[in-house]
């Protein structure tokens, strides 16, 4: 199941760094589903959560989740891989502020789901929900490379 789970990761991680922009979002309905699945089952295995709390969890993860994938973290990313000399000062203010701008958004976006999460789990099962979602970032992340290494 973990290496599913890895794989859907995967194809999810390559898929978005197409330039996610100009591509309609739900282009890949039923992969993007089965992918929110396989993270799902990860995460009610990772918090521990019985049928009944999973129950009241699932549907405020998946507003949170649909929320989220509105977000283009390439734009965060971005400040790290560019060459700053390379920069006017114009392009340079204007990547710090989209970066800014971006993080603005996912705080807004965690501090809103905070609340809910809140009315289901404990404030340990919220802070391991974030640590689980970076650990499937980083999973997803190593694998890609992996495969990059391979070509």
């Amino acid at each position: 199941m973990k290496n599913i789970f890895l794989i859907l990761l995967v194809i999810l991680a390559m898929s978005s760094g197409l330039n996610a922009k100009s591509q309609n979002r739900e282009r890949f309905p039923l992969l993007r589903e089965r992918i929110v699945q396989a993270k799902l089952h990860e995460i009610r295995n990772n918090l521990k959560l019985n049928q009944a709390a999973f129950e009241q969890f699932r549907p405020v993860y998946l507003r949170y989740e649909r929320e989220l994938s509105g977000i283009d973290f390439r734009e965060m990313a971005r400040l790290t891989r560019v060459n700053a000399d390379s920069l006017t000062a114009e392009q340079a203010d204007r990547l710090i502020i989209n970066q800014l701008e971006v993080a603005k958004s996912l705080i807004a976006l965690r501090e809103k789901y905070y609340k809910e999460f809140r009315t289901v789990l404990s404030p340990q099962q919220i802070i391991r929900l974030y640590q689980t979602e970076a650990e499937m970032r980083q999973k997803v992340t190593q694998e890609m490379k992996r495969r990059l290494m391979k070509r």
